[in-house]
């Protein structure tokens, strides 16, 4: 009899923390895959990334509705985690037929949906953005990523991502620069596994 209540209570403990852990990554309803079509831009002035870390190597920020967190909330499950991105083509040019590139980024940052409707403006109700994309990297450019990325006169494109393991990646971590900063998702299993689990509501 003691045997038997102990094993339930071993399963009950690892279903709880199963439980806990697939609540955390499903929380607010992000929508977060680790593969699929996205879209792609750059920016610049890099230095306050909302996962709270820098990274030395190609960093990007990730649309709010896969990133996991909201403006001002703190880190998202895709914080720290690597993609293989490639172009395959420029909305604004349809006849450019490449040269395309493919780079691996880690996401650092926040691409949210307010003042970015076009490229990062994915939602609950409408999952794509204004070029038919469910998701998008805008490319720091501070670390040579979007130099490496955009071929010549081309800074916005479409293409592919695939999630790797971050040692695909170039470049090292920075030191934290809030309480709460997370990197985890680079040694998280691919998605759907949980690395700095998500905050708050999906957009």
């Amino acid at each position: 009899m003691f045997k038997l209540f102990t094993s339930f209570a071993i399963l009950a403990g690892l279903l709880g923390v199963n439980a806990v852990a697939l609540e955390e990554r499903a929380t607010g309803g992000y929508i977060q895959n680790p593969s699929g079509q996205a879209s792609f831009t750059h920016y610049s002035g890099c230095g306050s990334p909302a996962c709270g870390k820098t990274g030395s190597g190609f960093t990007a920020a990730m649309n709010q509705l896969a990133f996991g967190s909201a403006p001002g909330s703190g880190a998202g499950d895709a914080c720290g985690r690597c993609f293989a991105i490639t172009g395959t083509a420029d909305p604004f040019s349809p006849a450019f037929t490449g040269p395309f590139h493919t780079i691996v980024v880690k996401v650092t940052d926040l691409c949210p949906v307010q003042g970015n409707q076009e490229w990062c403006g994915q939602t609950t109700s409408n999952q794509n953005n204004q070029h038919g994309k469910p998701f998008h990297f805008d490319i720091c450019e501070d670390t040579g990523g979007s130099n490496a990325f955009f071929p010549s006169g081309h800074g916005a494109l479409t293409g592919t991502f695939q999630e790797v393991s971050c040692s695909q990646w170039s470049g090292s971590d920075g030191g934290s620069l809030f309480n709460g900063a997370c990197l985890s998702g680079e040694s998280a299993g691919n998605w759907p596994s949980v690395g700095c689990g998500n905050k708050g509501t999906a957009p």
